[in-house]
């Protein structure tokens, strides 16, 4: 068992104004190998509000997750090539669980977003529209979670004395590609991203788990920094919103020193309050490496023994 203190995370999900049920389900797991470093799984998952019981298919693909976890990962978190080895076995994770749900008697479907963050590297599996972002060049929030560690340790003067991070260019990358009707129509030229996003066809998916025979999970793989911050949600919340504005609000957010939680719980109501007519799940995520702890702790060294000089 490991904590999550290097880890800035908050996690939200409302039924919406709407819907009578929450068919969205998310997974987060978080483990340390031999050496000391943490890899965090996280996982979204939406069920298909057009056909039947989709939370009971969004839940099943989560408990297969889980399965896998709780059986596999500590022989994986032995092998050099961990990311890559994990990969294939969600590629396989995928096919069974869209083999199950097609079984069923029942016609189910649903989404599946996975997120991996090990040793500054990000890979992902995915089907479905659920959507995963990671923001770039934010230092806000990674300043805030140094600030916190020092007032926790009553160093709050420290903080007076450190510089102030250069501003950076904010960016907003969407790592994984919808699985719709109306993200084809964009690469055809037919339709601009904001007339998709408002598009009466925006809700009709070309893969998911559960509806046809056989699926072919898109694959990511990145590198990230402790500045970064990962964005997962469901297309109840992001289909409200250009990327501008999510970029824009949680900025914003930030920079009034809210932590992630109550920052997922405003986007969410922020969504519900918009007009929204799914349920809502947004997911933030933020990694401080022990690499930037290490180096922050040799900063704050310095700059102690400067001040005592001074005195």
């Amino acid at each position: 068992m490991t904590s999550k203190q290097n880890w800035q995370i908050g996690i939200s999900t409302d039924t919406g104004p709407i819907k009578k049920r929450n068919e969205d389900s998310y997974y987060m797991k978080l483990i340390e190998d031999l050496e000391g470093h943490e890899l965090m799984l996280v996982a979204i998952a939406d069920g298909m509000g057009g056909y039947k019981a989709g939370d009971m298919a969004s839940r099943i693909v989560i408990s297969m997750l889980d399965q896998w976890w709780e059986k596999s990962i500590r022989k994986l978190l032995k092998k050099k090539d961990c990311l890559q080895r994990i990969i294939k076995d969600m590629n396989r994770i995928f096919v069974r669980a869209n083999e199950r749900l097609v079984q069923m008697d029942r016609k189910v479907g649903t989404t599946l977003s996975v997120l991996f963050l090990y040793k500054g590297r990000y890979a992902i599996c995915h089907v479905g529209d659920s959507r995963i972002y990671q923001i770039k060049g934010g230092q806000i929030g990674f300043q805030n979670f140094f600030r916190a560690k020092e007032l926790e340790k009553g160093l709050d003067f420290l903080h007076e004395q450190h510089t102030e991070a250069l501003e950076m260019d904010v960016e907003m990358v969407q790592l994984t590609e919808d699985h719709s009707w109306v993200e084809q129509q964009i690469k055809r030229g037919n339709l601009t991203i904001e007339e998709a996003r408002k598009h009466r066809k925006r809700n009709v998916l070309t893969q998911c788990l559960g509806i046809e025979n056989g699926v072919q999970p898109s694959v990511q793989m990145g590198f990230y920094q402790s500045s970064d911050l990962f964005l997962l949600c469901s297309d109840g919340f992001y289909s409200m919103f250009s990327n501008e504005e999510i970029t824009e609000t949680i900025l914003g957010l930030e920079k009034e020193n809210r932590n992630l939680q109550t920052l997922s719980e405003y986007l969410v109501k922020l969504a519900k309050y918009s007009g929204t007519r799914d349920n809502i799940t947004v997911i933030l995520l933020r990694n401080i490496m022990k690499e930037d702890l290490q180096a922050k702790e040799r900063e704050k060294g310095k700059l102690l023994s400067l001040f005592k000089k001074k005195r």
